[in-house]
């Protein structure tokens, strides 16, 4: 969690940041559940530490958070269960019951399979099935950035812009569904228990009394947007010739466009933050994730000389990325330690090891692994809206590094730019926020004023010659040749977990 306060100038007035540790609790196996009431103590204390001494100077608040982490409140807002969190598996039993045309049409377009297999995932049918009284009892289901909405107002309201999940949202329209739309019978909430919409840049009212009282401020609420919605705002991306690349938990490649286009077929673009946009986005759920789990299992000397000196254990690590060459000797990542929405059954792989290979060699293939992945998902997202993208910017805790950026630069092919705070997300909602104050005409406007970049990272001709022979010759045939295995392992899940 990042609480920050930002000036018009795009500068980081003061920040305080906490890492949640575990980020998460696992009752069972593949499950991800966390108390959000653990997340709004936590901003609490971080927020009076930020606004100590700038209590009259804060005009406004905007909340940007995680996507797809669902939240059953009752009438009060009280919260009826943990929150089960994106990353969570679990899985509903299928009683969809489509008309028999329907399902002949998806039958015959292939993806009825796809229709299943989104279905089972979603909270909403695991809870209605497993929890049928927490189902009943709510009186609202809410994103995490709905729950921190009626935290700080009272209001059961959200940003069109943060709905991006498995709920009842036409994200053509950008509304909630009609009964007749698939996705209604897909996460059959019904209507009365969603929460009212608003488009961002929306001033939603003031902070209620008693968060006025706690944390001694006298400040309006702004709609923002999603985490990586944000993040595309805040390193400036508002036109489509151009991406955002998220090297987060969740690593993502992102555009803005006032095109409708489905990068991968029935799957939508998100909600953009600019009116009339949209987000198309290919995800990597574990992305930048794969350097904590390197951190966590590879990386105990590294950890210990950081805290000695007190700096971030990444910081060390990225150094081992200096000493491998580009394609890690042929050591190569296929990254989907969690499997995409349309390769649910895709497994995380690792090929190429050889007697000289060290835990460098590991490191800097998982990076090279996410950067191919990114890299297939921008060519689909050209080839599915005819675009040509000539310019990378980039966004999270992966982006701190020149070395991550340098790599991103020869794998992609194109010069890669970084915001300067390093806070993109937190930029991009506190750019919203001052065009709800009307400090700027539009959010194009205050990305003028409050983003500035440093770069490019240029690519290396060397290095982009290996990395284009690794990315044509082996990482794109790597789940064609794998997919039989993969499909004995996901078919056999219940055995081995």
């Amino acid at each position: 969690m990042k609480v920050s306060v930002f000036n018009t100038r795009g500068e980081i007035v003061r920040k305080e940041s906490v890492e949640y540790n575990p980020p998460y609790f696992s009752p069972k196996p593949g499950w991800a559940e966390y108390n959000p009431e653990d997340y709004w103590e936590t901003f609490l204390k971080l927020a009076k530490k930020v606004v100590n001494g700038l209590e009259k100077r804060i005009k406004a608040v905007a909340v940007t958070t995680q996507r797809d982490s669902l939240i059953f409140m009752d009438k009060e807002g009280k919260v009826l269960r943990p929150m089960i969190l994106w990353l969570d598996h679990r899985e509903a039993e299928y009683d969809l019951r489509l008309p028999f045309y329907e399902k002949f049409l998806y039958w015959t377009a292939g993806k009825l399979s796809t229709i299943r297999n989104v279905y089972k995932g979603a909270v909403v049918n695991w809870i209605r099935q497993n929890e049928p009284h927490i189902w009943k009892k709510a009186y609202k289901i809410v994103q995490l950035s709905g729950f921190f909405m009626h935290r700080l107002t009272g209001e059961f309201v959200d940003s069109v812009a943060s709905q991006i999940g498995h709920i009842p949202f036409d994200y053509k329209r950008q509304t909630w569904c009609d009964k007749s739309d698939i996705k209604a019978k897909l996460f059959p909430i019904p209507k009365e228990k969603l929460v009212n919409l608003v488009k961002p840049c929306t001033i939603v009212g003031k902070l209620k009394k008693s968060v006025r009282e706690d944390l001694g401020i006298d400040a309006y609420v702004v709609a923002a947007g999603s985490d990586k919605g944000c993040e595309t705002i805040g390193v400036g991306v508002v036109k489509d010739d151009e991406i955002s690349l998220s090297l987060s938990t969740t690593s993502t490649v992102q555009t803005t466009t006032r095109k409708y286009f489905e990068t991968i077929p029935h799957l939508p673009p998100y909600p953009g933050i600019i009116e009339g946009t949209y987000n198309p986005e290919v995800e990597i759920f574990r992305g930048f994730w794969l350097v904590r789990w390197f951190r966590d299992e590879f990386a105990h000397l590294e950890k210990r000389k950081a805290q000695k000196i007190g700096i971030p254990p990444e910081e060390i690590i990225n150094e081992m990325l200096k000493s491998v060459p580009a394609g890690s000797m042929g050591l190569i990542t296929y990254p989907f330690w969690t499997p995409s929405l349309d390769k649910p059954e895709a497994r995380g792989s690792i090929i190429g090891f050889q007697s000289f290979h060290k835990r460098e060699h590991l490191y800097k293939s998982l990076i090279e692994g996410l950067f191919y992945a990114l890299r297939e998902g921008k060519e689909m997202m050209e080839r599915r809206g005819k675009l040509k993208f000539k310019v990378a910017k980039i966004a999270g805790g992966g982006s701190k590094s020149d070395e991550v950026a340098s790599i991103a630069a020869s794998i992609l092919g194109l010069p890669v730019y970084r915001e300067l705070t390093k806070e993109s997300a937190s930029l991009g909602a506190a750019i919203v926020s001052f065009c709800g104050m009307e400090a700027f005409d539009d959010v194009e406007k205050g990305v003028k004023e409050m983003v500035h970049l440093e770069g490019p990272f240029e690519p290396d001709d060397n290095e982009r010659e290996i990395y284009d022979f690794i990315y044509e010759e082996v990482y794109k045939k790597l789940f064609k040749r794998l997919k039989k295995l993969y499909d004995k392992l996901y078919e056999s899940k219940e055995l081995l977990y």
